[in-house]
């Protein structure tokens, strides 16, 4: 049952049903919850809108394919080709139509209900072996599409420069962030050339 201090939304783990779970609402304890989910830091993406101000938020680790995190369940047809990696969370949030109002909210016990069963009927579990493709490795500079780069597992340097936290990971590097430490991995980012449209 949830209270003043905590509120629902739906957890979607490899290899289980989707669940109801309850995250507590204050902060840092509701970004650290959802982090304690997902695996590490996360990306949203708007699925659809349950009203004018509010829409349902798929959220997934945004580091998953490169951390390797087991194939969990596709995307309903016809964009059953993308597949989600790790543990994914559905949670219902402001969606901006209202400027006043910002951030997570939760959702009525009944529609979660029936969100759990729409979600363990459309997006089919994974069979285990898939891997990401080559391009969902990939990265961007601050959303500019021609400076691309892959975070690739290295040993842990000898000398790392100060550290910058953002969230569940560590970049060193100053403005750079050429390192990456994520869940005890170091990885390099390594730019990644697309001539022609090639990925690899």
């Amino acid at each position: 049952m949830t209270t003043e201090n905590t509120m629902r939304a739906i957890a979607l783990r490899p290899g289980k049903k989707p669940e109801i779970i309850e995250l507590p609402v204050e902060d840092p304890y509701h970004e650290d919850a959802i982090r304690d989910v997902l695996g590490g830091n996360y990306g949203a993406i708007e699925l659809f809108a349950l009203s004018g101000e509010i829409s349902l938020y798929l959220l997934v680790n945004d580091l998953a394919a490169t951390l390797g995190l087991p194939p969990n369940r596709r995307f309903p047809s016809p964009d059953d080709a993308t597949i989600i990696y790790g543990a994914a969370m559905f949670i219902g949030a402001f969606n901006g139509g209202n400027e006043e109002k910002q951030g997570t909210i939760t959702l009525p016990q009944e529609l979660l209900e029936e969100l759990v069963r729409q979600i363990d009927e459309s997006f089919i579990p994974c069979r285990g072996d898939e891997r990401p493709e080559p391009h969902e490795t990939i990265y961007y500079e601050d959303d500019d599409q021609e400076k691309a780069y892959r975070w690739i597992e290295i040993d842990r340097p000898d000398v790392l420069e100060s550290p910058i936290a953002a969230g569940r990971v560590t970049f060193y590097g100053k403005e750079e962030k050429h390192i990456m430490e994520a869940e005890g991995r170091f990885f390099r980012k390594t730019p990644v050339y697309l001539p022609g449209g090639s990925l690899d």
